[in-house]
Order: C-alpha cells, then structure tokens, then sequence
C-alpha cells in the first residue's frame, strides 16, 4: 500500500483527476462528471503505471472507503468536510492528526 493516498468525495472533481492521480493513488466518488476522468486516467496508466485510481460507490461513506484502503500514513480527503462523524472515522483508521485544507482535510 501506498505511504499516501487521496480519497475525492466530489463528484464534479472531473478534470482535476489527472494532476492528482500522476502525485498519488486516488478514491474516487463514482459520478457521471468523474466517469470521463476516471476513463482518462485509466488510459495513461498504460504509460504511466504508477497511476492508481480506484471508483467508488456515492453511497459508501468515510468509514467504508477507509476499510478497503489499507493502512496509509497519509490521507488526504477532498470534496467532504471535516466533522464529527470524520473525525471519529480517521480516529478508528488509527490516524492521530487531522487538519483541515482548502478542498477538505489531511489526516496523518
């Protein structure tokens, strides 16, 4: 698994899917603006194989999509704002800091 990983609740996040996938494997919320992203993504995995991008289903929450992720020292999550219910669900992943950025929070 990967020392750090992006989970993107967005699901108009579309376009901005690439610059993030080339940086880190990436949770993507399944949506029809992320489909074409996704598609692209997947194409230039073939050149670029350290692309790693992963759809999930809009109706799995953070705590769902942190249990199939493994253990990552860094999360980075985009598109969801940093809550109670977020809060308690890195607490139980076995993250220690959570801080908010602009698009969402990280988690170490």
């Amino acid at each position: 698994m990967s020392r750090r990983v992006a989970i993107v609740f967005d699901a108009e996040f579309g376009d901005r899917l690439l610059t993030l996938a080339m940086r880190t494997p990436v949770w993507i919320v399944e949506s029809a603006a992320n489909r074409s992203a996704v598609a692209e993504a997947m194409n230039r995995a073939t050149e670029w194989p350290h692309i790693s991008v992963t759809v999930f289903r809009p109706t799995d929450d953070l705590k769902n999509v942190l249990s199939q992720i493994g253990h990552p020292q860094r999360v980075d999550v985009i598109g969801l704002r940093l809550a109670d219910d977020s809060r308690d669900a890195m607490r139980t992943a076995g993250f220690t800091k959570v801080v908010e950025t602009n698009d969402g929070f990280r988690a170490t």
